[in-house]
């Protein structure tokens, strides 16, 4: 058995991944973990009657992806959702005054968005732009092709598409967004799977089950040099050949963790550079079902700035529970997030009884998710921001004196902001630990 021994700082799925790497490989492996439970930005919570996973809620790409591997191997119910409408009934949208946009419309001007953009793109790129077009903004006002031809409905769905979609998948706003950075990502094909039966929280313990993990342990330093490293935590000092850091980049960013000798200025600089979103959600359990149960998601185009509660996930959709997710990302899920309760959900439902009726019940129970305020997260995931330069993640996930090794999502240069991304990262950093043994 190879002598050496690694502390893994987090449990979420990259210190989950590198843990189970290391210890089907015989090294002695720990995780410490500072909350209370398991999973990171993976949580599943159970309050309101169903599986409701409140941080990462896709596979995005199942075909070729570990996750639906694991849901598999651990019995997680799958169910596709459909983002873009293929299927003609799985979106419905609403106007500002609450009344039903025609979805064929709608979604017709969304595709076009897609369509679009891939033009833009591909012409920008081959008229070699200024460096002033650096956000996904400034691309925008170069001016997307075709627009002017789409009617009143399609031109919302356009717009649907080309900002409140594209916010949700960076977890912040178009001004905020690098261009160029942000398309090195690569999405997998298949679609996108979400888990109603078990969540990512089922995937967490099959994976945890047999690891030596100590929970309710914070970091707070990592001295590394030629003897190894040691690490101390609010319980006492631990020392190990190598540590693993999966903690989520916000944390870096706040300087969380202290590290003896300083890390290098290069991945100092790489740590500030890469933006971290934010991206929150609302969960709300009603006596009754109001809504129709068909659509796999309910959007809203509010019209008047902040543009907030624009997409709901219908739970019912998929398990019959009577339940609604509103989700929120960027400056909007930073705005929700300096709202008490009760404010929030009235205006939640100032928004439901606009389009269903004024008499929509109150909701008997509620989830809201605070990841931006959360210690062990302070945001929600990764993207790629202006300033930022493509060498960022590469310099991010180096080795450091070959002690000091880094995963999760951020790190990953073509699967950042993704449970995927995060589990190759964590197999990554394993390995580099095995090949230097």
């Amino acid at each position: 058995m190879p002598p050496h021994t690694t502390i893994v700082i987090g449990a979420g799925m990259a210190g989950l991944a590198a843990a189970c790497t290391l210890q089907e490989a015989g090294y002695d492996v720990k995780i410490l973990e500072g909350r209370d439970r398991l999973g990171g930005r993976t949580y599943t919570e159970h309050s309101l009657g169903v599986s409701n996973d409140l941080g990462a809620a896709w596979i995005h790409g199942p075909l070729a992806n570990p996750m639906t591997t694991f849901a598999k191997r651990f019995d997680v119910g799958t169910a596709y959702t459909d983002f873009d409408n293929r299927f003609g009934n799985s979106t419905i949208a609403f106007d500002a005054d609450g009344s039903q946009l025609d979805t064929a419309q709608f979604t017709t001007g969304m595709r076009f968005f897609n369509g679009a953009y891939d033009r833009l793109f591909t012409s920008v790129l081959y008229e070699r732009p200024s460096r002033d077009v650096r956000s996904m903004a400034d691309l925008y006002r170069s001016g997307l092709p075709g627009v002017g031809e789409l009617s009143e409905v399609e031109r919302k769905g356009f717009y649907y598409g080309s900002v409140v979609r594209v916010q949700y998948g960076d977890a912040a706003d178009l001004h905020e967004i690098d261009w160029r950075l942000s398309n090195r990502y690569v999405k997998l094909p298949g679609g996108d799977l979400i888990l109603p039966g078990g969540g990512f929280g089922r995937i967490v313990a099959g994976l945890a089950d047999g690891l030596t993990i100590e929970t309710d342990t914070v970091v707070e330093s990592i001295a590394y040099g030629e003897d190894g490293v040691r690490v101390r935590t609010n319980r006492g000092e631990e020392r190990a050949d190598h540590v693993i850091v999966t903690v989520p980049l916000g944390v870096l960013k706040a300087g969380r963790i202290a590290f003896f000798p300083a890390l290098p200025a290069e991945k100092q600089a790489a740590i500030q550079r890469i933006g971290y979103g934010h991206y929150e959600k609302l969960a709300l359990k009603f006596p009754r079902c109001f809504w129709p149960t068909e659509p796999h998601r309910l959007n809203y185009l509010p019209g008047t700035q902040p543009e907030l509660f624009t997409s709901w996930v219908n739970v019912a959709h998929y398990s019959g529970e009577p339940i609604l997710v509103a989700m929120h990302a960027g400056s909007r899920a930073r705005h929700i997030n300096r709202w008490p309760d009760d404010k929030y959900i009235a205006e939640a439902m100032i928004v439901l009884r606009k389009i269903f009726g004024a008499d929509v019940p109150d909701p008997v129970a509620y989830v809201r998710t605070e990841w931006e305020t959360d210690p062990f997260a302070l945001g929600s995931y990764s993207y790629s921001a202006v300033g930022g330069y493509p060498e960022d993640r590469p310099t991010l996930a180096a080795p450091v004196a070959e002690r000091v090794h880094f995963a999760g999502e951020a790190t990953h240069p073509r699967y950042f902001g993704t449970v995927h991304g995060a589990w190759e990262t964590g197999v990554r950093a394993a390995r580099e630990i095995m090949s230097n043994a």
